[in-house]
């Protein structure tokens, strides 16, 4: 196990003050198409010394290129990938940020490889991945302490790629299994690969282990959103993974423009649904994150990874209620998704690159979700093991 020093959370709230007087209250580039929303920026870059200028020559110290949003009851946190390597290779470091939910920087922490997937558990603990396109690893961050503990998944993987997105439901954390067979698969070439694992861990045994079991393979079968017929998946892209409003897993197949909901995810009566996304021409829409507006009032965070900056997104007349949102790669966009449709409708306009999406919830309106129960942590190890099927 490896462990990083928390820094000092002084020196963070200084440099938050710092901050904050910095901040863009312009939204710049960016064009509301509806005239419904305000736009302000929520968090942009700041200064951690030393950071990869002793490990890659001439590397900046600010950080860059914020991209996954966790929004917890009290804090919001960024991960900050800072253009460390996908696969690690560079040795690079990259930063999670903790927030205020007003976006006042309260502490940081770096973390070793390309910072991508977060899930927070119970006490305080974040579960972090590194290094989606390979040799990736599994950071576990005490937030009450600074303390850091990391954990390998294997390598190779059983997909052949890294692990993404991470997402706790019912207690249970699970992992997107990217960048499978390293690129090789294809909207041609199926992927036969598990595409959502299932991280668990057994925290009795000595040393404690953990194993990620395959719940979801890339050409399992599934039924169309729209249609209701039977089809099978071709999840090629596996990237970010969020949960529905009715406690489903939901995964988005990026290149693959679509989005696959799983329902009771690893139980016998799981059920999994596939939808096809499009915009209003009729073209096919990547999308890198979709979330979910949780009140109907509240803040909508959305990450600009090429532009460095973190939105926060209020809808003058409130938003409605499960209302989807997308961050569309295909059209540099924030889009109104139709989530019995698949119809991505941009609102906002100008992204450099949309990413990560979170919401803040009005706490007057919105009574805080209950938290997660707690997985024990040790080292991974993978377990490609299909459940049965019915005829």
């Amino acid at each position: 196990m490896t462990f990083h020093r928390k820094l000092a959370l002084g020196a963070a709230m200084a440099a938050a003050v710092a901050i904050g007087a910095q901040l863009p209250t312009a939204h710049g580039a960016l064009t509301d198409l509806t005239g419904g929303y305000n736009i302000t920026t929520f968090a942009s870059p700041f200064t951690v010394p030393g950071l990869n200028q002793h490990i890659i020559p001439g590397a900046s110290d600010t950080v860059s290129a914020p991209d996954d949003i966790t929004v917890t009851g009290t804090n919001v946190f960024i991960g900050w990938g800072d253009n460390v390597a996908s696969d690690g290779g560079d040795g690079g470091q990259s930063v999670v940020a903790q927030y205020s939910l007003t976006g006042q920087l309260q502490n940081y922490y770096t973390v070793t490889g390309h910072v991508e997937g977060m899930a927070m558990g119970a006490n305080g603990m974040l579960y972090t991945d590194q290094n989606e396109d390979g040799n990736s690893a599994l950071t576990v961050i005490n937030t009450a302490t600074g303390s850091e503990a990391r954990y390998g998944y294997p390598n190779p993987s059983v997909h052949g790629g890294g692990f993404d997105g991470l997402q706790y439901i019912n207690g249970n954390l699970y992992a997107s299994g990217s960048n499978p067979d390293n690129g090789g698969d294809s909207a041609t070439q199926v992927n036969s690969h598990p595409v959502i694992y299932q991280v668990s861990a057994d925290p009795n045994s000595y040393p404690q282990t953990a194993t990620a079991m395959g719940i979801l393979w890339g050409n399992d079968a599934a039924t169309n959103k729209v249609t209701g017929a039977p089809m099978s998946l071709n999840v090629f892209d596996p990237d970010s993974l969020n949960q529905t409003p009715t406690g489903d897993l939901l995964l988005s197949n990026e290149s693959g423009a679509s989005l696959t909901d799983v329902a009771n995810p690893g139980a016998i009566n799981q059920k999994v649904t596939s939808l096809s996304l499009f915009d209003p021409n009729g073209n096919p829409v990547n999308t890198d994150d979709t979330g979910f507006a949780t009140s109907t009032k509240g803040t909508l965070l959305v990450a600009d990874v090429k532009n460095n900056l973190v939105y926060a997104i209020t809808a003058k007349a409130g938003f409605t209620l499960d209302q989807a949102f997308s961050s569309d790669k295909t059209n540099k966009s924030l889009d109104m998704l139709n989530f019995n449709t698949g119809l991505e409708t941009p609102i906002i306009t100008g992204f450099g690159g949309p990413a990560g999406i979170g919401f803040i919830p009005d706490p007057t309106v919105t009574p805080e979700p209950a938290g997660f129960a707690l997985l024990g942590i040790g080292v991974l190890t993978l377990v490609a093991k299909r459940r049965s099927k019915k005829a």
